[in-house]
Parts: C-alpha cells; sequence; structure tokens
C-alpha cells in the first residue's frame, strides 16, 4: 500500500504536474506527501560553475550574485507551487501521521549530494516530472538507484491515476518487480490491462501466453486483467504508447531498463523512450 510519497520539486513550471499527480495517488490510500526542494551552496555552485566554464567567469562574485538570484527564484516557485496545491486540493500540513485524507509537508535542503535520491530510499514512491531545464540524469538516478518506485508525471496536470491501469509487460525481472510494487494500485483499479509488443514485427505467441500467465496469477489479487499483444516494426515505446491511450489508461506500470543503459542510449530502447516523452502518468520499477 502506497502511504508515503516524495515529491521533487524543482522550482521549475513542471512541479504543478509533479504535485498534482503526488495528491492523486496519494488519494487512493491517504497517503502523506513530502515534497523537497533541494539547491547547492551558492559558493559551491559558483565554483563548480567556474571550473566547468572558466572562460566565461572570472568574476565569481558576479557569478556567485547571478546564482543566488537564479537559486532564490526557483525556491519562491516551488514554495508557490506546494501553497497553490494546498489550496486547490484542500491539502492538511502535517510532519507526524494524522486522520487527514491526504497531508503534505515541505522541506527545502542546501546540499551537495543527491538529496532526493537519498530520501527516495524512505518512501513508498517518489514523483517527479520531466523539465527540459534539467538533465534527464536526475531522473535516472533516482530510477536505477533508489530501490523505490518512480512516478513520472505526465507534462499536463491529472486529477485521476490508478482507476484504468495499463501494464507494459516482458517475461522479465524489471517487469515482475514492476507488478509487485504496483499490486495495490491494481487490486483498486476498476480496468487493467496488460499490454505486450513485439519488437520484430513478428507473430508473438511467447508474449501472448506470457501476458495471459500473468492475467491468471492476477486474478489471485482479486485483479481481472485483459491481454493485448501487438507486433511492431518501428518504435516498441510508440506502439506501446498507443495501446495504452487505446485502453484509455490513466496510468501505465513498467519495468525500467531491462537493457543496459550504455545499450538503450547506442541503440535506443523502450525505457529511455518513455522517460523522454508520455502523455500518461508512468509507474517505473528498474
Amino acid at each position: 500500500m502506497i502511504k508515503t510519497i516524495l515529491a521533487s520539486l524543482t522550482g521549475y513550471g513542471s512541479d504543478r504536474t509533479a504535485l498534482d499527480a503526488a495528491v492523486a495517488i496519494a488519494r487512493q490510500n491517504g497517503g502523506h506527501i513530502h515534497c523537497l526542494h533541494t539547491h547547492m551552496g551558492i559558493m559551491d555552485a559558483s565554483a563548480l560553475s567556474a571550473y566547468a566554464r572558466p572562460q566565461q567567469h572570472h568574476d565569481l562574485h558576479r557569478l556567485s550574485q547571478e546564482i543566488s538570484a537564479e537559486q532564490a527564484e526557483r525556491l519562491r516557485h516551488a514554495k508557490e507551487a506546494f501553497d497553490s496545491a494546498c489550496v486547490r486540493h484542500a491539502l492538511i500540513v502535517k510532519d507526524t501521521p494524522s486522520e487527514a485524507a491526504v497531508s503534505v509537508s515541505w522541506q527545502e535542503t542546501e546540499t551537495l549530494t543527491n538529496q532526493t535520491l537519498h530520501e527516495a530510499r524512505y518512501h513508498d514512491v517518489v514523483v517527479m516530472a520531466r523539465e527540459e531545464n534539467l538533465s534527464v540524469e536526475r531522473i535516472e538516478s533516482v530510477l536505477m538507484q533508489s530501490g523505490r518506485p518512480l512516478l513520472l508525471a505526465p507534462r499536463k496536470p491529472v486529477t485521476v491515476i490508478g482507476r484504468k491501469v495499463a501494464i507494459a509487460w516482458k517475461p522479465g525481472a524489471e517487469s515482475a518487480r514492476a507488478v509487485t510494487a504496483a499490486t495495490s494500485i491494481l487490486s483498486s483499479a476498476e480496468q487493467v490491462s496488460i499490454l505486450s509488443v513485439s519488437e520484430d514485427g513478428a507473430r508473438d505467441d511467447a508474449g501472448r501466453a506470457s501476458a495471459e500467465h500473468l492475467a491468471r496469477q492476477l486474478k489471485w489479487h482479486g485483479v481481472t486483467a485483459r491481454v493485448g499483444v501487438e507486433s511492431s516494426l518501428g518504435s516498441a515505446a510508440e506502439a506501446l504508447k498507443e495501446m495504452a491511450y487505446s485502453c484509455d489508461a490513466d496510468l501505465l506500470v513498467m519495468g525500467g531498463y531491462g537493457h543496459s543503459r550504455v545499450r538503450e542510449f547506442v541503440f535506443g530502447g523502450v525505457t529511455r523512450d518513455i522517460l523522454a516523452d508520455c502523455a500518461l502518468p508512468v509507474f517505473l520499477v528498474s
């Protein structure tokens, strides 16, 4: 059961989608959302920037002022997004467990380490959003190293998550872990679809058999799932997304990086493509 949710707030426009996704998943079981905004110390950030681009930064004092102003602006935007979500969703601000349907807390941290990754390990799921101003590696690090599920918010705000769930299924360890982590979501869903894509364009009887096997096992959890199998000579990620859209799904559950990240970078891969873009919230486990 998902009760504790970490929401990573960056101070950019994507914070609203992250917060709305966090609230939507928290509403399933009356969860608590811990909102975290992190930034580096001014001198550390200035030194790092000057080291990376020495030809552009001869005036460390001016550079420090610019970074300080930027970080203050991002903090202000993150806190405004937090305050707005509290009002829009009538959230109770609490630091300890309460009887509230959904509660929320705020933390601002100055650190040189990846505090989001560290804090993620103490929560049932971490919610992040795509942000064009930031590297996708911040999302990948949480997915690959936290040991916790990642809920990746779509670019547009959502109000409901988990009523109609699509599972991206391949008979591998990553997909199995994702289904296990999402068991409470699947058990309360109104509709569950198991989707399998053959990436060579051939008829995939083995893929269908595996998906149907999973459907039979899910019945032991009271979950009735339908199976969809397609063949694709093009992008498996695009075929998977289209299948999920056709199911009217509001959540896609999938395992992350079945191959190494190096192989996915060189040859392409479903995880990398889904991380880049998907109109649905994505529940990922590596």
